[in-house]
């Protein structure tokens, strides 16, 4: 509701009193109904999101900025993110005594997470982009206020050397060297997808083809998902067990390989979704317990909620991944037994019930953001998502391979790029036919 409509602390902290006094009532007063209790649950958990809200909204002294805006302005700071390489320019978020700003930024000359720049440029507040998508509340949700679009990098002190940068660095290293493995023997766009259906790293990935995705409604696939990731946690536990380790230990590591493989990503809400699900499923395992998915769901919502209140409304990535999540919990199990007459010849009833779940419940989300309903999005994804843990397996060992030999990368290649090959052409087909 703060997302929505301003409370001021006044009215939050009159909230709460109501609720502690309705509870109390309700404590002393054995007699009084369920609907006494149920409001002093409403009211506290109302107070304390307001207040958590606001907590989460409380900035920086950004005077200094504000007066800036609109002028040439020089300014020292860090980058804190992994720069995003789009097909034109680099994305990364750069930290200035508190304050975030959005650097939009030449490839060349290359700037690493953790690098101490020096800049020159205009300083400007975020717009909204004409097709209605509120961009500037999108970064206020991660306290990014300003953008600078091209500023000159005066100079480059190198990274801020700490322990948890250091291990930042590593593990975005690592990655941007895995990407740089697959493109090494793949052409493009099947290095960019194999990447993006691996680590997320869409990289190059030719904005013609990206907008085909969209067309067919596929784009899930090349933006790292709770399927991907899921195929991943699996993955890694089944090689996780076959080492001589005790069973606890074999979950702690795979629990430590779940986490830094999300911070590697971008830490997106999606993943982080994913990561949250895919620990809790990990240690219900080890303890022997019962894994609800809807409960483990509802908890990692609450739990991203509670450190970024923002996310719920202005991260639709979120909003898609919890519902789409939903729909595979909530309705799978109620329709499936409508398809067994449907081939399940490489899991295409797997993938049809759950397209058709997923879709029921994203889709009012998807029009309500501009988007629309595509006809071929059931026969693309079917045909499409089948191929999607094989391609994840190949794509893997041909970047793994690439640390050790280029021909053993060359030759783990051949079939990642056959069946990358196949998945672009089914877009190609299936975007042919739409207008």
């Amino acid at each position: 509701m703060r997302s929505f409509f301003y409370f001021s602390l006044e009215v939050a902290a009159l909230l709460l009193i109501i609720g502690i006094f309705l509870g109390a009532l309700f404590y002393f007063q054995k007699n009084l109904s369920l609907f006494i209790f149920y409001s002093a649950v409403f009211f506290s958990a109302l107070s304390l999101g307001i207040l958590r809200y606001e907590f989460q909204d409380q900035r920086t002294d950004l005077t200094e900025f504000y007066g800036s805006a609109g002028k040439r302005v020089e300014l020292s700071g860090e980058i804190i993110s992994d720069p995003e390489r789009t097909a034109k320019f680099t994305r990364a978020v750069f930290e200035v005594r508190g304050a975030k700003i959005l650097l939009t930024i030449p490839h060349y000359p290359e700037v690493h997470y953790g690098d101490r720049l020096k800049l020159n440029g205009i300083l400007n507040e975020p717009k909204n982009f004409s097709n209605g998508f509120d961009w500037k509340a999108y970064l206020a949700k991660d306290n990014i206020y300003f953008e600078m679009f091209l500023p000159e990098i005066l100079e480059n002190r190198g990274p801020n050397f700490s322990l948890a940068g250091g291990a930042k660095r590593i593990l975005y290293s690592a990655k941007h060297k895995f990407v740089g493995n697959l493109l090494e023997v793949l052409s493009e766009p099947h290095g960019s997808f194999l990447a993006g259906i691996t680590i997320g790293e869409r990289t190059s990935l030719p904005d013609d083809l990206e907008e085909k995705f969209r067309k067919v409604g596929v784009i899930h696939i090349i933006v790292l998902s709770g399927y991907n990731i899921s195929i991943i946690a699996d993955n890694v536990l089944k090689i996780i067990g076959y080492l001589p380790l005790a069973k606890t230990f074999r979950t702690v590591l795979a629990t430590i390989g779940v986490i830094l493989f999300a911070i590697l990503t971008g830490a997106s809400a999606t993943v982080v979704r994913a990561a949250i699900m895919g620990i809790l499923l990990l240690w219900a395992r080890e303890t022997g317990k019962i894994y609800q998915a809807l409960s483990a769901l509802i908890f990692a919502a609450f739990l991203m909620i509670v450190i970024n209140p923002k996310v719920l409304r202005f991260d639709a990535s979120f909003q898609l991944s919890f519902l789409a999540t939903f729909g595979l919990i909530f309705l799978v199990p109620r329709i499936e037994k409508y398809f067994t007459w449907f081939p399940n010849f490489w899991r295409l009833r797997e993938n049809l019930v759950s397209t058709i779940s997923t879709q029921i419940f994203v889709m009012p989300l998807l029009i309500s953001m501009g988007g629309s309903f595509s006809w071929v999005m059931l026969p693309a994804n079917l045909l499409i998502l089948s191929a999607i843990p094989l391609s994840m397996f190949l794509g893997f060992l041909t970047g793994f391979f690439g640390f050790f030999s280029y021909h053993l990368s060359w030759i783990a290649s051949w079939p990642a790029f056959w069946l990358a090959e196949y998945q672009l052409l089914v877009v190609d087909f299936f975007s042919s036919l739409l207008p």
